[in-house]
């Protein structure tokens, strides 16, 4: 008797697991067709207002332009990995040529 109480028990929370699931799978869905509907352009023209001149003023006063302070960072950052990465690839082609020597196939 106490194998039938059991199943019957395993058996319940089962099912009570397996309507959590899907509530949870449908509540997943629904803010999934938000997101997708926040995303969607409901404007059509949008892209026909930004070809005039208003639309293009409008858009460069949304550009983040950078500072001096931010571009001399940025650039010696650059320059910084490219010495860097040349200093790599010198060194690689050293050792590669080294080995080679090494193994007389120079």
């Amino acid at each position: 008797m106490s194998d039938q109480v059991s199943k019957e028990e395993k058996q319940a929370l089962k099912k009570k697991l397996k309507e959590e699931r899907k509530e949870l799978r449908a509540a997943k869905k629904i803010e999934r067709q938000k997101r997708l509907e926040e995303q969607i352009d409901k404007d059509p023209l949008k892209f026909k207002d930004w070809c005039t001149l208003e639309g293009i003023r409008a858009e460069i006063k949304n550009i983040h332009w950078l500072t001096k302070k931010e571009l001399a960072v940025d650039s010696g950052v650059v320059l910084a990995f490219t010495v860097i990465l040349g200093l790599f690839f010198y060194a690689s082609d050293a050792v590669i040529a080294l080995i080679l020597k090494a193994l007389g196939m120079n």
